[in-house]
């Protein structure tokens, strides 16, 4: 926690703040970095604070509308995908006041010249001059800073996102996701199942085929272990399917779509007896 982050908390009225919105706030202030900023991540800020999806999510709009924090949310135009989101604290805020009575002039206020839910005074900056943040470089604290980590985690999820069929909701593909590769699951892996399950269900119903955060969930990746540099050969993927249609094994080729499977049996790689044996109704 940087040190003026700590000062600036604690000078928070106790009675603007629901203890939920408190203890978000103070892990956001222990993640602050004065030379980095704050990036925690939703999965960090849950499991610190022990709150459900909705709840912390309704937090931190509160804390937005008390003008305690602004998130920022950027998207990385090359790659298309969502960066981590930056966490701006109230005292990093500059805000332009209203011309007051008193002075005639636009002053710089943190709050929009209203009174601070701090200490209910308005914190205006004499001359119009912002005070920037002091130049101590503190060391990033773990886990909740690490950039080199997030902009791989962030790189993993935009790819998957990108060749995965069907996508679900965001929040829980995310943590999913990043569940999977705590478990020390392999990304490349990951990716390569995503395509070859892609190319399985080319032509399926959207509705019959699996949202992004279920297939995460259920670890389906480990149903297509095709190696990496063979994931988008199509051919390479109907061998899979139509080997462990032959071995008779239903729980890898549940997800096999009737129209797929009818197209293995047009390339002479499986019999319609054999895809009835595995469970694939056609």
């Amino acid at each position: 926690m940087s040190h003026k982050a700590t000062k600036w908390i604690a000078d928070i009225a106790p009675e603007t703040l629901t203890h939920g919105e408190f203890r978000i706030l103070f892990h956001l202030c222990d993640c602050h970095n004065p030379s980095m900023g704050c990036f925690p991540s939703q999965k960090y800020l849950r499991d610190v604070t022990g709150m459900s999806n909705g709840g912390l999510n309704k937090a931190l709009a509160a804390l937005e509308e008390k003008r305690l924090i602004r998130r920022e949310r950027k998207h990385d135009a090359v790659l298309k995908q969502r960066l981590a989101t930056h966490y701006l604290l109230g005292f990093e805020i500059d805000r332009a006041q209203e011309p007051t009575p008193l002075s005639g002039d636009g002053a710089i206020s943190t709050f929009e010249g209203e009174p601070s839910p701090l200490s209910q005074q308005s914190h205006l900056h004499r001359g119009g001059v912002t005070i920037k943040e002091e130049p101590v470089k503190e060391p990033v604290k773990e886990p909740c800073a690490d950039g080199a980590q997030d902009r791989n985690f962030e790189k993993t999820l935009g790819t998957f996102l990108k060749v995965y069929p069907r996508h679900g909701d965001r929040d829980r593909t995310e943590d999913a996701l990043r569940a999977a590769l705590g478990a020390g699951a392999d990304p490349d892996q990951i990716i390569a199942a995503a395509k070859a399950y892609a190319i399985e269900q080319k032509g399926n119903a959207q509705r019959f085929i699996a949202y992004s955060e279920n297939w995460l969930e259920q670890k389906r990746w480990e149903r297509h272990r095709i190696p990496a540099d063979q994931c988008a050969d199509p051919s390479a993927v109907a061998e899979l399917r139509a080997k462990n249609i032959r071995a008779g094994r239903e729980w890898a080729v549940r997800d096999v779509s009737a129209s797929y499977a009818r197209d293995l049996i047009a390339q002479g790689l499986v019999t319609a007896e054999q895809c009835r044996g595995a469970g694939i109704s056609l």
